[in-house]
């Protein structure tokens, strides 16, 4: 019986990963960073545009969804309170 080999992510998926995870939390003083780390994994400037688009396509999905009240204890976050 054959084994199935789980492939192991490249630097290159990898650095991307980080740069599109970077994007949809705000972090902007890290795009620099990972888009050199990127470039430096073998990354095109195709490729990089293509993940840029991909997680504005995902922040403008995300803010399309209504915002219910469990979304929005979220948002606020624990013990702050508004009146």
């Amino acid at each position: 019986m054959k084994t199935a080999r789980c492939s192991q992510p490249t630097q290159l998926s990898l650095a991307l990963h980080a740069l599109k995870e970077a994007i949809l939390k705000g972090a902007t003083w890290q795009y620099e960073k990972l888009v050199t780390l990127a470039v430096n994994a073998g990354a095109t400037d195709e490729q990089i545009d293509l993940v840029a688009h991909e997680a504005i396509e995902a922040l403008f999905a995300r803010a399309e969804r209504p915002i219910t009240r469990r979304s929005l204890t979220q948002l606020i976050g624990p013990g702050q309170f508004r009146r």
